[in-house]
């Protein structure tokens, strides 16, 4: 059976962990190495960014990535503007 977009939506939530920016902020004070990955849009950026995040746009996500990352035993926190694209 096809899933529907809300439904992979509410899979995706139960199974991805979300952050509250309080977490972030103590995960960056604990020294646990996540790199933070900022998925908006160059114009988004622009009016404002989490200092020392990597900046990615989500249609150049599967491009870029790898290059971008390449200590893949790093954790990743995704971020964007309404948890979406970050999702």
């Amino acid at each position: 059976m096809v899933k529907t977009y809300n439904e992979l939506m509410t899979e995706a939530r139960e199974t991805i962990p979300e952050l509250t920016p309080e977490d972030v902020h103590d995960r960056q004070g604990n020294g646990d190495g996540a790199v933070l990955l900022d998925v908006r849009e160059k114009d988004e950026v622009r009016q404002g960014y989490i200092e020392g995040a990597v900046s990615i746009p989500r249609g150049f996500l599967e491009i870029q990535v790898e290059g971008a990352l390449s200590d893949k035993n790093r954790p990743v926190i995704v971020y964007c503007a309404g948890g979406v694209r970050s999702l």
